[in-house]
């Protein structure tokens, strides 16, 4: 089932620091059917995570404010509650063996620097529709 058919529309937070790349994400999300909210810092994303929870977060683990830990840890506390919490999809320049060595096992989907915005657009679609 496509997130299109469902009676909310997904919620994605975008966490990147770059604003051109992270307008480029929320522009191309939103015309894809998404509701975004953008978190420029780690700060930014955990205020963002305090409130409702997204269905959906998308990550650059390279933030100005070193948070990115507290971050995924945010997001690894929704599993451990019992909640499913939001998809995740870790994006960087860095190669995924680098972020990987630096914050653990992502348990998600990882997209290299640069990549299509639609790339991520269809890979956020998929997780959704994985969830039911």
């Amino acid at each position: 089932m496509s997130h299109t058919t469902k009676l909310t529309t997904p919620r994605v937070l975008i966490v990147e620091d770059d604003l051109t790349l992270r307008r480029i994400l929320r522009m191309t999300l939103q015309e894809d059917g998404f509701n975004c909210t953008e978190a420029g810092s780690g700060g930014e994303a955990l205020a963002a995570l305090d409130g409702p929870v997204p269905d959906a977060v998308v990550l650059d683990p390279g933030l100005p404010d070193n948070r990115t830990g507290e971050v995924l840890e945010c997001l690894g506390q929704f599993r451990e509650r019992g909640s499913r919490g939001p998809a995740v999809v870790v994006m960087s320049a860095l190669s995924k063996e680098n972020v990987v060595q630096k914050y653990g096992p992502l348990g998600c989907p990882f997209l290299a620097k640069p990549f299509d915005p639609w790339e991520l657009a269809r890979l956020v679609n998929q997780l959704l529709d994985e969830r039911g």
